[in-house]
């Protein structure tokens, strides 16, 4: 009798061990909300210091970011300054696979060596262009710049997945 106990404790001891796993093809964890940390970022920077940012969708996101649009997203967010002038760029997404996401990064990182080449016109702009970053999170890609506030935004970005 004893032998049949210790067989079905061990038994169940391994199965509730397993239960906890991570099912393959699962994320490891969830991806945040990514126009959350945007907004999150935007707000600490104070009411003044906020540039005014517009959203870059259809026509306007093609010719920024070529190919972006036909990779398969869970979350896209765009973001660009209204004044071309001021260094201010997020591109945030969170797609299908981490293939994609490595895609998304090459997109991202030829907006950045385009503004640098002179896309962004300014001495000062293109400063603040080869601030800029590609971050690679599993399936999330981002491309920060934020001028004078690269470190802190690009922190506040990796702080997400920590």
């Amino acid at each position: 009798m004893k032998k049949i106990f210790a067989v079905l404790l061990t038994l169940a001891l391994a199965l509730s061990l397993a239960a906890c796993g991570k099912k393959s093809g699962e994320p490891a964890q969830a991806a945040p909300d990514l126009n959350q940390y945007f907004e999150d970022f935007m707000s600490s920077l104070g009411e003044e210091n906020t540039p005014a940012m517009m959203d870059l969708e259809g026509q306007f996101l093609d010719a920024a970011y070529p190919g972006l649009s036909e990779l398969q997203t869970r979350q896209c967010v765009v973001k660009a300054a209204a004044i071309s002038s001021v260094p201010y760029e997020f591109a945030l997404a969170e797609l299908e696979s981490e293939a994609d996401a490595k895609a998304a990064a090459e997109i991202f990182q030829a907006r950045i060596d385009s503004q640098v080449a002179g896309g962004a016109f300014y001495p000062d702009t293109i400063a603040g262009w080869e601030k800029a970053a590609v971050i690679t999170q599993g399936n999330v890609a981002a491309l920060i710049c934020a001028n004078t506030e690269q470190d802190a935004a690009a922190d506040a970005f990796r702080a997400l997945f920590q």
